[in-house]
């Protein structure tokens, strides 16, 4: 009996131990660092020019059809919003991006902090600059980085 219970065991060990084929773990695609960098300044660039020219037509070619962003509050914001509500998602004349941080996190998600210097023009006609704060996160969909997620605050820390 004692022969057959150490037999059961070392067959048991054996079993979970013995011929088992070793798989090899899927390795994620190789990221480009360096590319998806630069998709992400012409992202950045290209949104930036077509507010410069005010085409906001075209600003959906930069956001994913469903994308959310929460704005930059105070009255100063109110205000620009308030007056450029018929612009849509952005009211402004203008902005400067200065990210601090850009991280790709995978193929297909990115994320964006950094301070932005907007610009619109009030009810006097003159040129006012709101500085803020942003997270945005980015999305790669059919090979172009868009607007994804944003959230902004006019507290710059």
């Amino acid at each position: 009996m004692k022969n057959l219970i150490i037999s059961v065991i070392i067959i048991s060990l054996w079993s979970c131990t013995g011929n088992q084929k070793k798989s090899n773990p899927i390795s994620p695609p190789k990221i480009d660092i360096e590319k998806e960098l630069a998709g992400i300044e012409d992202l950045r660039s290209n949104f930036v020019l077509a507010l410069k020219e005010g085409r906001y037509e075209d600003m959906g070619k930069w956001v994913t059809t469903d994308a959310k962003t929460i704005r930059a509050g105070g009255p100063d914001f109110d205000e620009m919003f308030a007056l450029g509500n018929e612009r849509g998602m952005f009211p402004y004349d203008s902005i400067i991006m200065m990210p601090t941080e850009t991280q790709i996190m995978n193929d297909s998600m990115a994320y964006d902090w950094g301070s932005s210097k907007t610009y619109y023009t009030n009810k006097d006609g003159e040129k006012v600059e709101l500085r803020n704060s942003f997270l945005v996160i980015l999305k790669k969909v059919d090979g172009e980085w868009k607007l994804h997620r944003e959230v902004g605050s006019s507290v710059i820390e």
